[in-house]
C-alpha cells in the first residue's frame, strides 16, 4: 500500500464522526426535534435490514447456485446491504445517504442465468459423458 494512502485514513476516521455531527446539529437547525425521529428510524430500519439479511442470505445464495449463477454474486450483494445497515445505524446524514448508496447498488445486480435442467444433470455443462479404450499400436 502506498505510505501517503496510509497516512489519510486515520484523517478520514477521525473526520466522519465530526462531519456527521455538523450535519445533524445543522439538521435539528432546519428541522429541529423531527430529526430525533430521523435518527431513530435510521437505525430501525438499519437494525431490521441487517435481521433481514442474516435470515435470507443463506436461501438465497442456495437458491442463486441451484440457478447456476454466482455465489459471489450473493455473497456481494448481501455484504453491500449488511454494510448498508450498520451505515443507517450509525447517526448521521452521510451514513444515511452512503447506505442509501450501497441499497441501490446491491439491488442491480443481475438475475441469475435461467437453464433448464432435468433431473440427473450436471451442474458444469462442459462435461461430456462417455467411454474411452486405449489403443495400444
Amino acid at each position: 500500500m502506498n505510505s501517503s494512502l496510509a497516512g489519510i485514513w486515520p484523517i478520514i476516521a477521525l473526520a466522519f464522526p465530526v462531519l456527521e455531527l455538523i450535519g445533524i446539529i445543522s439538521i435539528w437547525g432546519e428541522i429541529g426535534a423531527w430529526t430525533l425521529l430521523w435518527l431513530f428510524l435510521a437505525a430501525v430500519a438499519g437494525s431490521t435490514l441487517i435481521s433481514l439479511e442474516r435470515v435470507a442470505f443463506m436461501p438465497g445464495l442456495a437458491a442463486n447456485m441451484l440457478a447456476g449463477g454466482n455465489p459471489f454474486e450473493t455473497l456481494k450483494a448481501s455484504g453491500l446491504r449488511f454494510l448498508a445497515g450498520l451505515l443507517l445505524i450509525f447517526p448521521g446524514a452521510i451514513s444515511d445517504v452512503l447506505a442509501l448508496l450501497l441499497l441501490l447498488w446491491a439491488g442491480f445486480r443481475p438475475p441469475p442465468p435461467r437453464t433448464p435442467r432435468g433431473p440427473g444433470a450436471a451442474a458444469n455443462d462442459d462435461v461430456i459423458e462417455g467411454e474411452f479404450r486405449r489403443m495400444d499400436e
